[in-house]
């Protein structure tokens, strides 16, 4: 049995899908990763695997899309895959033309998340290049064998839509955490204590802390800073930082212009990439994420649960799934700046509300977000691969 995954991105491959990686090569099936060339390259074949480092755009280009599926198809042909999984939208639309037209058997996708095109934006550009995608994206589902939906949303957003046929979607919700490398004991108190020098915390300050993959308005920064800015003069014991590297090129990026006129003095901003999420997560008191982009799960919200952080975030698709309101933590609605700094302001006011939530956010992640559970469900549902009987054979 050969299986390739296929992603756009090589660090998320490495973070989010190792589980399922490790997993696949314990039971003796060869695996080939294809992502762009990256950093992390080299961790992934330290996993047992091969990696083919194949580069993608990020952003729409017709002739690189006409490249990058012609350049997979010469892959999938010389390799002859017994299933093709391909990740994120890209690989999911021209990965699974080439895997068809190399004659792959088994092509599955994963929707981790609608992204921009089921954003709603009014400009005429923005709708026109949505229209494509979507089409091509029905296409491209009607080539799939198997489409793993990572919140009930998206599964019937792409059914309602005629994207897909309902009978071909699975929900597996997120793509599952490692309660063991995320737990409250997982970060010392020597890691903890140099980042707090490094962001010039005293040792008795509190934490709200957001983490967002890039530095977007969609992903609440608006939001996140008015409420520290009602909030600031009211807790001075308390320090706002968010962790949004800056995305370049973007329509959605947010300015570093707008960041600088703000004047909040314990407000931090990380624009960086950081390899060292985990640690900022032990050192939170609350975890936000005031996002309104069609979300799958967010994988920091899944750290946060598991690491028994209260959480806040909006009542939407892929964020609600980690919450259960007033239980774990608050959803709020989408691009309410108010809500935020109220629910805030119960959570910073009781050491109490925070303890209990995050005990149940622990119990959540254990639950229903654990690893192996998801991964177990990936390769019996996704893959439908038989092991009962020692064999993996597909059924």
């Amino acid at each position: 049995m050969k299986i390739a995954l296929v992603l756009s991105d090589d660090f998320s491959m490495y973070h989010f899908r190792g589980g399922l990686i490790r997993e696949l090569v314990r039971r003796n099936i060869r695996v080939v990763v294809i992502v762009p060339p990256g950093d992390f390259r080299s961790r992934l074949q330290e996993l047992g695997i091969r990696c083919i480092p194949l580069s993608m755009h990020r952003f729409i280009s017709p002739i690189r899309d006409i490249l990058l599926t012609v350049r997979l198809y010469k892959v999938f042909r010389a390799e002859k895959f017994d299933i093709v999984h391909n990740m994120t939208i890209k690989p999911n639309i021209y990965g699974t033309f080439a895997a068809s037209l190399a004659g792959i058997k088994r092509r599955v996708c994963l929707v981790s998340g609608g992204g921009f095109a089921f954003m709603n934006d009014a400009s005429w550009k923005t709708g026109l290049m949505r229209f494509a995608v979507l089409w091509m994206y029905k296409l491209a589902m009607s080539l799939c064998y198997k489409i793993w939906f990572q919140n009930r949303d998206d599964y019937e957003l792409f059914v309602q839509k005629g994207i897909t046929k309902k009978k071909k979607g699975v929900v597996i919700r997120s793509g599952g955490i490692n309660i063991d490398e995320y737990s409250p004991a997982s970060v010392d108190s020597d890691t903890l204590n140099n980042l707090r020098v490094e962001l010039s915390l005293p040792s008795s300050a509190n934490c709200v802390l957001m983490v967002a993959a890039r530095l977007t308005w969609s992903k609440g920064v608006r939001e996140f800073v008015e409420a520290a800015s009602r909030l600031n003069e009211k807790y001075p014991n308390w320090y706002f930082v968010m962790v949004c590297p800056l995305d370049q090129g973007s329509p959605d990026s947010v300015p570093r212009k707008y960041l600088d006129r703000q004047r909040l003095e314990r407000l931090i901003v990380i624009d960086t990439f950081r390899h060292d999420i985990k640690s900022f997560i032990a050192l939170a008191d609350i975890m936000v994420l005031p996002s309104f982009y069609p979300e799958g799960v967010p994988r920091t919200l899944l750290e946060g649960l598991a690491m028994a952080k209260p959480i806040v975030t909006t009542d939407n698709q892929g964020c609600r799934e980690t919450v259960e309101n007033g239980k774990n933590g608050y959803l709020i609605p989408i691009k309410n700046s108010d809500m935020l700094a109220k629910r805030l302001d119960i959570l910073m006011a009781d050491q109490d509300i925070r303890a209990q939530f995050g005990l149940e956010s622990r119990r959540k992640a254990e639950n229903e977000f654990s690893e192996s559970i998801v991964v177990g469900r990936v390769i019996r549902e996704i893959y439908e691969l038989d092991f009962q009987k020692g064999t993996h054979s597909a059924r």
